[in-house]
């Protein structure tokens, strides 16, 4: 059981998923875990159903936090990081999990020898399947960035990259279960346009992408070799991919990516 106490200021859809990531995999205990969030009475309620402890004030939950883990909108940050400056104890590590909020204007906010990490994890890490994008800043210590490593691993699987390729990473595994399940959705209508119960047709959607994806990982397979398995000559599923190709699954994949990251032709 890691003994760090931990700070987390927002509990909107990210930050009560690491909360339920970080409780579930027991890296932290949640005596341990302290949590503050907005004017909402959210945090309040949600710190007494998990029996951690709740902070009416972002500097008093700074001041007990040896990582302080900053899951607001960017928009807010600022602000937030006025209220938690004075607090912050030397050796605390920053965690942002807001998009777009560089190492650099942290930097405008907080000493030049703070620990600050940028992390862009997903929604999947509420059940410990979480993806995580990891930039740390020049100034944190290995030590400190092997904690963050471990704290990100206990909810799914991590990445070190340079910043300039955060946005795109976060794009990339954040917004992509948001088209998974598009996918599930049409593949479930199909099943039941041919005959499958709804209850039926969500069961093997879900379980056969989920299968797709865990043998593709612990395999170290490439997509296509698990495409081309599949694919008999002449038969079902490459007559399937072959409509899929014809009306632009791929492209259209990416086009999304693109929107969504913003990315200009």
């Amino acid at each position: 059981m890691n003994m760090k106490q931990v700070g987390i200021i927002g509990v909107g859809h990210l930050g009560s998923a690491l909360i339920s990531g970080l409780l579930k995999s027991q890296y932290l205990d949640p005596k341990n875990l302290f949590i503050s969030g907005g004017s909402s009475d959210r945090a309040q309620k949600l710190a007494l159903q998990l029996n951690c402890h709740f902070c009416a004030d972002n500097s008093e939950l700074a001041s007990k936090a040896d990582i302080l883990i900053l899951a607001v909108i960017p928009q807010i940050l600022p602000e937030v990081l006025e209220q938690v400056k004075p607090a912050i104890k030397d050796d605390t590590i920053i965690i942002s999990v807001a998009s777009s909020f560089t190492l650099a204007q942290f930097y405008q906010y907080l000493p030049k020898h703070a620990a600050i990490v940028r992390a862009i994890p997903n929604i999947p890490s509420a059940i410990c399947q979480g993806m995580t994008a990891i930039t740390p800043s020049p100034s944190i210590k290995s030590l400190q960035l092997e904690q963050v490593k471990q704290l990100f691993l206990a909810i799914g699987k991590i990445a070190l990259i340079e910043e300039k390729k955060l946005e795109i990473s976060g794009t990339v595994a954040g917004c992509s279960p948001a088209y998974v399940a598009l996918f599930i959705e049409a593949l479930a209508d199909a099943g039941v346009l041919a005959g499958l119960s709804r209850d039926e047709a969500y069961l093997f959607s879900k379980q056969a992408v989920l299968g797709a994806a865990s043998i593709l990982l612990e395999q170290d397979m490439l997509p296509a070799q698990l495409k081309d398995a599949v694919c008999s000559p002449g038969g079902t599923t490459i007559r399937g991919v072959a409509q899929l190709e014809k009306f632009g699954l791929r492209n259209a994949v990416i086009e999304a990516v693109k929107a969504s990251a913003k990315i200009k032709d």
